[in-house]
């Protein structure tokens, strides 16, 4: 209702430069809201068609750079609010739109022995409460998953079920449908180019409270662009990792942080648990009383929990993890409130080498992914967020 009460109003405030069309039982509409930074599609269905899937893409011309959204069509109207961030508005943003009459889904192959019939899937994120389910793995190896529709990113984690054995599956996935299985709908092209306004009608606009959002001071009688330097940074390739892999659960002002993608020196350890050690005065190995077995003690606190990809693990997992395969790890030394795990001594998180940061060579674990989710509803385009 919300959305609905929300698209009422801009309707009434929009540029009517956008457009309509039909694809099937989708109408899609994309328009730019009046003297804003803001494009606002809306999407409507016809009663009782299943939940489908909108893919956008966006394209800010001169600037050469692109940002592909998918949305979850599931309501019989359906609106989305795009922004086009400062940086970006002295260009010509295109807007297409294409529809799928599906949501998107998950399929998987198991690559390894099929140990057991079932396997387990773990799924959280930042933006979703975690869950859980048994997946039936088919005689050919091949199993699929159940929809779930969350936003930005999620983690997800494979183990086999009912075994005790601790090999890991070997899991090949794939994300349906492929841009190429959707249909085109719209395409528009938005000048966002900035208005230009001496001092006098800068001022006499602001007065009158007529000032465009996008309007820009130029000093003398003319518009004359005035030159912008825009400077920046080039990202670490930990940064760059954080953005594709970190939902920022794991975040403490007084972690301690240890990153291996610009370097090898954890290669010389005969684990990660070693290598902590040596690097974070109070940690120690020892052994639990309550079991009898070996762990991991800070300032002879039992560690509380261990994760490996922000999926929580025992000891055991975290120390035989190879290390080729680790990008970062962090140790966390205050209580971490979501694990049942006895223990006040902290946590230990590692961060696996995923995508591009895999060395080369190096076995890749199989059985945890990272998950793009769909766009959330309010979206700053070129920002990832």
């Amino acid at each position: 209702m919300k959305k609905l009460i929300l698209s009422v109003i801009l309707f009434a405030a929009v540029i009517f430069c956008g457009y309509a069309q039909n694809k099937g039982s989708a109408t899609v509409s994309v328009e730019r809201v009046a003297d804003t930074d803001s494009i606002w599609i809306s999407l409507q269905q016809t009663i009782f068609v299943k939940a489908g899937t909108l893919m956008v893409v966006a394209k800010a011309m001169e600037a050469d750079v692109t940002d592909t959204l998918y949305y979850p069509v599931i309501d019989t109207l359906n609106s989305f609010l795009l922004t086009v961030p400062e940086n970006f508005q002295n260009n010509k943003i295109s807007i297409s739109t294409f529809y799928y009459p599906g949501l998107r889904q998950i399929t998987g192959t198991l690559n390894n022995n099929k140990i057991s019939s079932s396997i387990l899937m773990f799924v959280f994120g930042k933006d979703i409460s975690n869950y859980n389910k048994v997946i039936e793995v088919k005689e050919d190896k091949h199993f699929v998953l159940p929809k779930l529709v969350f936003e930005n990113k999620a983690t997800v984690f494979f183990n086999f079920l009912g075994t005790k054995r601790k090999q890991k599956p070997d899991i090949a996935i794939e994300l349906f449908p492929k841009a190429k299985d959707f249909d085109s709908v719209t395409t528009n092209v938005f000048d966002f180019g900035a208005n230009l306004f001496t001092s006098t009608e800068y001022d006499s606009l602001k007065l009158i409270g007529k000032l465009p959002a996008n309007a820009v001071r130029v000093e003398g009688k003319g518009k004359e662009l005035q030159q912008i330097i825009v400077t920046g940074t080039r990202k670490t390739k930990l940064e760059k990792y954080k953005e594709q892999f970190n939902s920022g659960l794991f975040e403490s002002i007084m972690e301690r942080e240890y990153n291996f993608l610009e370097n090898d020196e954890i290669l010389t350890y005969a684990d990660c648990i070693n290598y902590l050690i040596t690097r974070m005065a109070g940690l120690s190995l020892g052994t639990d009383q309550s079991t009898g077995e070996q762990a991991l003690f800070w300032r002879k606190e039992k560690v509380k929990a261990y994760f490996i990809d922000e999926m929580e693990v025992d000891f055991n997992q975290v120390q035989m993890l190879d290390l080729t395969t680790i990008a970062y790890m962090k140790f966390l030394p205050t209580l971490l409130a979501g694990s049942m795990n006895p223990g006040n001594g902290g946590a230990v998180v590692v961060y696996t080498r995923k995508g591009e940061f895999i060395r080369q060579g190096s076995f890749q674990n199989n059985y945890i992914f990272s998950i793009k989710g769909y766009t959330p509803s309010e979206y700053i385009l070129f920002s990832g967020k």
